[in-house]
């Protein structure tokens, strides 16, 4: 009886939807952790055969990179994965249109932009030939864009890992030996690497692709992309502000070498992006067919345990990232780790603007996107503008988390008022938090003792378990009544 009773048990785990969440999840999560894993282990690489300048020149190209990549594609692509869930039978010309624009939008893109080289490579302040590696790069990277839109609705989360861990892999791989290689101007060997890459990379994505678009270009398909689409784009570059132009502005207001400094620390605080980027990536299917159905418990459910997971993770690395950055990075960057825990908690809040964001797409209400995260881009310029030349690249840090709140809180009113129906209350998600900084402070004020390093991290473990306890302790007290 008690195998019986546990075989159900495992079966009824297995069937829910958590589960399923974290069966998408696990391999987005995997596939970001292994590629993230390389990057991080080749920090002690890169911080040793870069000079600060290097690696801040590299941070404010892959910013650049972000931004246009937006800028050239109209932001098209993202239309794709939205036009799956009309379940019509014309998918596959809905495709071929996307890849039909895209290209036209790239061929006037690069006549222009040809004419207009000088002049743009003088607003961007980017050395040699930089400019026109990150328009070819743009170009070869919206392909693989396109692919992964058209993976993820279908559920294929093990092909759409398998591309991020090789391409991964790839990339830091061929960068080390560039960077190795190369005797002066180093920085090249990592922009060089990544312009091989996604060169390589573009034709499997193009073979691919053959099976799933047919060559069209019909109007009311181009007509959904724009009402989709285009209102994404200023969203979609503002996202970018907010998690990358704050290199740019300490690079031009202080220097590269600021830059990279603050660059190494933030990398580090992003990888909570692993976690919250392999939940929520996974959590769009069932988030769509629960709307559609009008689950809202269920809903509220899969969305506050998936919320949990990030604050559990956000925890472990507010308390272990900068002992792991002071192993992993050469002494001269040790000055950046201080962010670390700063930019941790600011992506706490762009979670929380993921999950009511969601809402707003789901009615395809792009314009209130639109004005939410305009709004917090816009803030975060001028909260930049006005502090990095007074505090430093610490100031980036601060007033990144204060945008990423106003992004939140902006993306919850939005939410409430365009889907009117019922959306996740805002204690759900906060249960998790408020605990989590509470168990921070616990962290702090253990940190102030008289403790030995050991000791130390072995109070912060068992910190981290109550904690993750605590937060889990609805599933754990059911998996216990039904075992027991």
């Amino acid at each position: 009886m008690q195998q019986l009773l546990n075989s159900e048990l495992i079966k009824k785990i297995k069937r829910s939807d958590f589960f399923e969440t974290l069966r998408h999840s696990k391999n987005y999560f995997f596939a970001d952790a292994a590629t993230r894993a390389l990057s991080v282990l080749s920090i002690p690489v890169f911080t040793r055969l870069l000079t600060e300048a290097d690696y801040g020149i590299v941070a404010v190209f892959n910013a650049y990179v972000g931004i246009f990549l937006i800028i050239l594609s109209l932001n098209a692509h993202t239309a794709i994965s939205r036009y799956y869930y009309e379940e019509t039978d014309d998918f596959d010309e809905f495709v071929g249109t996307t890849l039909v624009l895209l290209g036209l939008i790239f061929g006037v893109t690069v006549l222009l932009f040809t004419a207009s080289y000088r002049h743009i490579a003088d607003l961007l302040e980017l050395p040699g030939l930089l400019p026109l590696y990150m328009v070819i790069i743009c170009l070869l990277e919206v392909l693989r864009s396109v692919y992964i839109q058209i993976l993820i609705p279908r559920k294929k989360s093990g092909e759409v890992a398998l591309i991020r861990v090789v391409n991964g892999f790839a990339l830091i791989i061929v960068a080390v030996a560039l960077v190795y290689t190369l005797e002066e101007n180093r920085y090249l060997g990592r922009i060089w690497a990544r312009l091989l890459i996604s060169f390589i990379f573009s034709f499997y994505f193009m073979v691919k692709m053959r099976d799933y678009f047919k060559f069209s270009l019909r109007y009311d398909h181009l007509k959904y992309i724009a009402y989709f689409s285009l209102p994404l784009v200023p969203t979609a570059l503002s996202s970018v502000v907010l998690a990358q132009f704050d290199r740019i502005m300490i690079s031009n207001t202080l220097d590269a070498a600021s830059a990279g400094l603050y660059s190494l620390g933030y990398s580090i605080g992003m990888l909570l992006l692993m976690v919250i980027g392999a939940t929520q990536t996974a959590i769009v299917p069932d988030f769509y067919k629960f709307l559609d159905k009008r689950e809202y418990g269920r809903l509220d459910v899969l969305v506050r345990r998936v919320f949990s997971v990030v604050t559990v993770a956000a925890l472990g690395l507010v308390f272990f990232a900068r002992e792991m950055g002071m192993i992993l990075a050469d002494e001269k960057f040790y000055p950046g780790l201080s962010v670390v825990p700063i930019v941790t908690i600011g992506y706490i809040f762009y979670a929380m603007f993921l999950v009511y964001g969601r809402y707003i797409s789901y009615k395809k209400k792009t314009y209130y996107t639109l004005v939410v995260v305009f709004t917090a881009g816009i803030l975060n310029i001028a909260l930049n503008a006005l502090f990095i030349p007074r505090y430093g690249y610490v100031a980036a840090a601060y007033t990144t988390l204060v945008s990423y709140f106003v992004l939140f809180l902006n993306a919850w009113v939005a939410a409430r008022m365009v889907f009117r129906e019922r959306i996740t209350p805002l204690w759900m998600i906060w249960e998790s938090t408020a605990a989590m900084f509470l168990f921070i402070a616990l962290g702090y004020v253990v940190s102030g003792l008289d403790l030995s390093l050991v000791v130390f991290w072995i109070i912060k473990i068992a910190i981290l378990i109550v904690f993750g306890i605590a937060v889990f302790w609805r599933e754990i007290r059911f998996l216990y009544q039904k075992l027991v």
